[in-house]
């Protein structure tokens, strides 16, 4: 009796086994990867300010700019497995730049997007007129399709005389 019942147990965890192999563990097949598993890129931003060249009879802050750069690195397994994924957190990110010197809560002094490579620029010929403290911040972006999720980041802070 005993070795019949040691028998119908190794069956029933065979049968049981092939089952969940079978079926994909329960998760509709997606070969390992938990439904809903995103691929995380953690982001970093630069700012930089040109004043533009000196002249003494053309205003030098006519040309000045904000300038800089999104970087994206990969945050978890899936986002360095699928690093072609990279440019949809690079290209089309808003980027607002505010003067942290003024009181929290008022307007940005301006909003941009980057290029495909991570690249921005701003006119900041305005900022002659509000020296102080300059950052740069990305917002957090999701791509529900392409399951990609962008972390949002700030910037080194830049002084505007």
């Amino acid at each position: 009796m005993r070795k019949l019942f040691t028998i119908v147990v190794a069956l029933a965890t065979l049968a049981l086994g092939g089952v969940a192999m079978a079926g994909g563990g329960g998760n509709g097949g997606g070969g390992g990867e938990k439904q809903g598993d995103k691929a995380k890129f953690d982001s970093e931003i630069t700012l930089n300010y040109d004043a533009g060249p000196y002249d003494p009879y053309d205003p030098y802050y006519e040309e000045a700019r904000f300038h800089g750069k999104v970087t994206v690195s990969p945050a978890n397994k899936e986002a360095r497995q699928n690093r072609h994924l990279k440019k949809k957190c690079k290209k089309n990110r808003t980027v607002v730049i505010k003067n942290k010197s003024l009181p929290q809560g008022s307007e940005p002094f301006t909003t941009t997007t980057t290029n495909k490579k991570g690249k921005y620029s701003a006119a900041a010929d305005e900022a002659y007129s509000e020296p102080g403290n300059y950052q740069a911040k990305v917002k957090k972006k999701r791509k529900v399709k392409a399951e990609v999720k962008c972390f949002g980041a700030k910037s080194n802070t830049v002084t505007v005389p």
